[in-house]
């Protein structure tokens, strides 16, 4: 059986505080990328932020929630991209 899951009306200060950090992170990743982990784990937080925007109600929050996930998957997948192909989109001058 599959339930859904309860909607609340005030957004938690978990979901604030996991998509400020996937965003921060999903950006640093495609901006400075040392290391794979900094993408993963943009990678994670921004899945966390998109279940845990599923389960607001205010239609304003839900939204800013889910565009700073989207924005922190889409660094995080760049990022990784990254790290698998080095010299994609770079042409030698």
């Amino acid at each position: 059986m599959t339930d859904t899951p309860e909607m609340r009306t005030v957004v938690t200060p978990s979901a604030i505080v996991t998509a400020l950090l996937g965003f921060l992170s999903g950006g640093m990743a495609l901006a400075y990328n040392p290391f794979l982990a900094t993408s993963v784990i943009a990678l994670v937080l921004s899945l966390i932020t998109l279940r845990s925007a599923a389960r607001v109600d205010h239609y304003l929050v839900q939204g800013l929630l889910r565009i700073f996930a989207i924005i922190g998957v889409m660094g995080g997948l760049g990022g990784i991209m990254v790290q698998l192909f080095p010299g994609l989109g770079v042409t030698p001058a």
